[in-house]
């Protein structure tokens, strides 16, 4: 029941580059949302009947697949550079107030009407996005430039900052061979730094942000808080102690998305990473204690405090930063495929982890298991000292032409004067 809409994720994520690429990014956002809307509606109206139920997960767990590439694709391409990475963050921040939302309906309703009522988020989603335009770097890559000039000043107004990043979108898409067909300018885009460069980069971070255990978390919070607890916690205490921690998560992310408008992504991701591989570590070293009788009983305050802690700077960073990046680190015409084989990598780790979590509980126990996710995040904090860039306050061409030229070259408005 739970690793089944993870699996589905794969299937979302393979549609997700071609559709958006294909229908544009608002139109597959509203089929998204439309499909989402049905899952809920099959689960909620299931009647105790397995298969429907796991039918609608599967539904949508491919809609959730399909959105994880599209949803910060269009937002980035509709938002200012000063913006970006508070929008951005805000996705992340959508997720868990979801997740709270799921987990308190749950609390206090059968799952029938909780599934009902999850499903009047998408339907909301859809009559907004029916009013909003399409993104104007999609429409000027099919040359509809009347069209993204008005879709660009609907987003983002008319002042002369705005005006030269135009300037410079429909310049740079200018400059690109449109003699070839999409299949041989795929082709010809794939070996280039600025596509290959930051999709290894983004594979990692997600692959990283999984393995750090914080969709374990999610999907098997009560039993993780009874563990923590000690044996004597009742029901009651542990879904006090999982909503808890989803209050502590949605208010972390609204402080991460404060902090992206001041701080970058490398020193958040670094900060972020040092510390839950740190959090990680001690709640395993705590727990192995516990086990080995050498601290005879297991202290809900410490053992508590040590994932309250895990929780806050998991979200500063190491589990916000990859959906925030994805979104502005590939170029314009190869975001789709870029993106969508991005999110696949976090699909595959995060059914990986979802899926294996119980068995590791039960050979390894809870304290091997966390040392095995601290280990994990402390390799991938590594990895990104070394290779993740930062991209705050940049443009998404002056992103695509670090990945190309390197340090060496940005474009300024010289530049878009020469072209």
């Amino acid at each position: 029941m739970a690793a089944i809409s993870c699996l589905a994720l794969f299937f979302g994520n393979l549609m997700s580059g071609y559709l958006m690429e294909r229908f544009g990014r608002r139109i597959s956002l509203l089929f998204v949302s439309l499909f989402f809307l049905l899952g809920w509606c099959i689960i909620g109206f299931a009647n105790n009947i397995l298969h429907l139920v796991l039918f609608g997960r599967f539904i949508t767990g491919i809609c959730q697949g399909w959105l994880g590439p599209l949803g910060p694709v269009y937002v980035g391409e509709i938002t200012t550079p000063i913006y970006r990475g508070f929008f951005l963050a805000s996705l992340s921040l959508g997720i868990a107030v979801g997740v709270f939302l799921s987990h308190l309906f749950g609390t206090f309703l059968h799952w029938s009407y909780a599934c009902q009522l999850c499903g009047l988020f998408p339907l909301t989603a859809g009559i907004i996005l029916f009013f909003a335009p399409e993104s104007p770097a999609w429409l000027a890559s099919i040359n509809r430039i009347d069209d993204c000039i008005s879709s660009f000043q609907w987003f983002r107004g008319a002042s002369p900052a705005m005006k030269l990043e135009l300037e410079k979108m429909l310049a740079e898409q200018s400059k690109r061979d449109k003699s070839k067909s999409k299949f041989e300018t795929l082709k010809e885009n794939i070996k280039k730094p600025e596509f290959w460069k930051p999709l290894c980069i983004m594979v990692t971070f997600f692959a990283i942000t999984q393995l750090s255990g914080v969709n374990v978390i999610c999907a098997y919070s009560t039993d993780m808080m009874k563990k923590l607890m000690g044996k004597r916690a009742k029901d009651s205490h542990a879904y006090a102690a999982m909503l808890s921690i989803d209050v502590l998560r949605c208010v972390s992310l609204i402080i991460a998305c404060i902090l992206l408008r001041r701080s970058g992504r490398r020193p958040m991701s670094l900060f972020s990473g040092v510390f839950t591989s740190l959090s990680l570590l001690g709640l395993a070293t705590y727990l192995y204690l516990v086990d080995k009788n050498i601290i005879h009983h297991i202290s809900p305050f410490i053992s508590l405090s040590l994932i309250a802690f895990y929780i806050v700077v998991s979200n500063m960073g190491i589990s916000l930063l990859p959906w925030n990046m994805v979104g502005e680190v590939f170029a314009a015409e190869t975001k789709g495929i870029g993106s969508g084989i991005s999110v696949m990598m976090t699909s595959i780790s995060f059914f990986a982890t979802v899926k294996t979590a119980p068995a590791m509980f039960e050979s390894i126990g809870h304290h091997g298991t966390y040392m095995f996710y601290g280990l994990s995040t402390t390799f991938g904090t590594l990895f990104l000292y070394f290779c993740l860039p930062e991209t705050k306050d940049k443009t998404l061409l002056q992103i695509e032409e670090y990945f190309r030229y390197g340090k060496k070259r940005n474009t300024t408005e010289k530049d878009v004067i020469d072209i």
